[in-house]
This record gives C-alpha cells, sequence and structure tokens, in this order.
C-alpha cells in the first residue's frame, strides 16, 4: 500500500482527527507539514494542489482531498473493508455518525474553537455569551454519552475522532468539567489509545507555547 501524502499543521484540530483515523485503520501516511506561520499554504505549489488553500489535504496516488470529514469517510470506505465499523455501512447507524459530524462541523467545533482556542492566540476574553456557549456544547456531549462508551454506543467511530480534539480544549475552559462526568469518562477513553497520545501532543504543546507568549501562562 502506497503511503498518503497527508499535507497538515500539526496543531490543527482536523488534521489530528484524519491522523487518528489513519492510525486506526492501520493506513501509512506521509505527512507533509505546512508552516502557517511563514504562509507556506499560501505558497503556489500547495495552491496548484489545493486552491483551497486549507489543511487536511491528501494526495492518494492521483486524487487529491481535502475537507477531515470527507477525509475520514474516505478513508475508511477505501482502506477499512467490508464492515467497518468506524463508518458503519448500516444506513442508520451511518445517519447517526453523520449527524454528529454535521453537529460537530456546525456548532460544536465552532463553539470550542472560537471561544477556548483562538482567543489564545488574538488575547481576546470569550464574552459570557460565548462562555455559555461552550457549557452548552460541554452539556450536550455529556448527555450523548449518558449510558455509552462512545459517541453512538460500544464502537468508536470518525464522529469521536472528528469530537475529540475539539474537546480537547476543555483544559481552556474556566468552569469545573466534574459537571460533565460522562463526557470527561468518554475523554479519558478516547485518551488510552494507542494512538492518541502521539497524535494530539504538539496541539497542546502549541497552545502552551501561545499561552507563554502572549503572557498568560502561569
Amino acid at each position: 500500500m502506497a503511503d498518503i501524502q497527508l499535507y497538515h499543521f500539526p496543531a490543527s484540530p482536523p488534521c489530528r482527527s484524519v491522523r487518528m483515523t489513519a492510525k486506526a485503520l492501520g493506513v501509512p501516511i506521509e505527512l507533509k507539514h505546512l508552516d502557517f506561520m511563514n504562509k507556506e499554504h499560501l505558497s503556489p505549489e500547495f495552491l496548484q494542489i489545493n486552491p483551497d488553500h486549507i489543511v487536511p489535504t491528501i494526495i492518494d496516488g492521483d486524487f487529491t482531498l481535502w475537507e477531515s470529514r470527507a477525509i475520514m469517510r474516505y478513508l475508511v470506505g477505501k482502506y477499512g473493508g467490508e464492515d467497518n465499523s468506524l463508518y458503519p455501512r448500516d444506513l442508520q447507524k451511518r445517519a447517526e455518525v453523520d449527524r454528529l459530524l454535521d453537529y460537530d462541523l456546525g456548532v460544536f467545533y465552532r463553539a470550542m474553537l472560537e471561544t477556548l482556542m483562538l482567543p489564545v492566540r488574538t488575547r481576546n476574553t470569550p464574552t459570557k455569551e460565548q462562555q455559555e456557549q461552550v457549557a452548552k456544547a460541554f452539556d450536550r456531549i455529556d448527555t450523548l454519552l449518558k449510558d455509552k462508551k462512545f459517541l453512538t454506543g460500544d464502537n468508536i467511530t470518525i464522529a469521536d475522532f472528528a469530537m475529540v480534539v475539539g474537546f480537547g480544549a476543555e483544559f481552556l475552559f474556566q468552569r469545573d468539567m466534574s459537571s460533565y462526568p460522562s463526557a470527561m469518562a468518554w475523554y479519558k477513553r478516547m485518551q488510552e489509545l494507542p494512538y492518541y497520545q502521539e497524535v494530539n501532543q504538539q496541539f497542546f504543546d502549541y497552545v502552551e507555547k501561545l499561552k507563554k507568549l502572549s503572557g498568560q501562562a502561569s
């Protein structure tokens, strides 16, 4: 199996969800790091590959694809075998995963990004309304996980990969996360995956670096 090329920024949540999917499938990935600080994603070379100049972007032979959720679906479809629980073939089970991916894209990840992640870089203080949106999002995840190991049941899916990379910003939330016991138990299970630390540590390192630069570090 030829390696898929993945153009990525290591701290990017969508890039990390794709990498976790590839790890779970055992699909070799050749990482192509783009330095966003030096605007490598705007280089003529990358623009020829992806005119939208975003990551993650994959090249699989003569096929190029971007948008993380589309990439995760593609990887499972091509490399997951006949019946892979990461993205089930059963129509109703797959619809559950798709619903969560849509919720993540439209609500959950947006709340994490705008209220917890971006303010570290921009040095802005989230508004009370933004904080409430984050609390509501965490509460929704907690409700989803009542009596479940993973977001749709006993089996991990790409919805778990998509949402855990945003949920990882919980350490930036200035409230007591013990209010979300089911969500935190799920997060711990996700952290215990053999590839979680390898894929995600650079995000935490990056945030700590930004906090030091902005004078927020303790």
